[in-house]
């Protein structure tokens, strides 16, 4: 009976002092109080990382999409360039064709021994002074466009799109005045082998 009582009063001694540990007051500075503090605190600043990490998150997202559709309108640029670039080769070959259509003519004339009316004369120095002056106009825009792709180059390391996209609409420009200029000659060329 000594035992039973022994372990009883054990028993009822464990209890009251483990109930005791666990009703203490909160504030009254025991360890689990302060480890409850410090693990709150520590979720609070889990939830503020967290935060701070999908606010970024958002925020490349947003700059990959600006980006992506930045690098979309830069190829759509490079091929209106390339497309422009294209048409003018296309009106130069032309170009190249009715000067030497007219300088042919010009030979068979010569060759037959006919001579060309005054008044024809006239015309064709005419026509050859207005392509002249055409032709200064073309020359005035030569080494603009490296100018500009040179720039570029920099828009590119700093990252400027809006610079990059003003360079490619310059650049669009000056190609679009150029093809505008090689069909005035090419026109003028056209009336120079009709006169002939």
């Amino acid at each position: 009976m000594k035992k039973i009582m022994v372990t009883v009063l054990a028993v009822i001694l464990t209890l009251v002092t483990s109930t005791s540990v666990f009703a203490a007051t909160p504030g009254d500075g025991s360890k689990l109080d302060k480890r409850i503090v410090k693990l709150q605190e520590s979720q609070q600043k889990i939830e503020e990382i967290k935060a701070r990490n999908l606010e970024k998150q958002s925020k490349l997202a947003t700059k990959k999409e600006e980006f992506e559709g930045f690098k979309l309108d830069l190829t759509e640029h490079r091929q209106d360039v390339l497309k422009n670039r294209e048409n003018n080769i296309s009106v130069v070959e032309l170009n190249n064709q009715l000067r030497l259509t007219l300088a042919q003519k010009l030979e068979e004339l010569k060759d037959s021994g006919s001579v060309i009316p005054e008044e024809t004369t006239a015309q064709l120095k005419a026509h050859n002074a207005q392509i002249a002056e055409l032709a200064n106009s073309l020359k005035d825009t030569k080494g603009q466009i490296k100018d500009i792709v040179e720039k570029y180059k920099g828009f590119i390391k700093e990252k400027d799109y809006a610079a990059m996209d003003t360079a490619f609409a310059e650049i669009a420009s000056i190609q679009t005045y150029r093809l505008d200029i090689l069909n005035q000659i090419n026109s003028i060329l056209q009336e120079m082998n009709n006169l002939l």
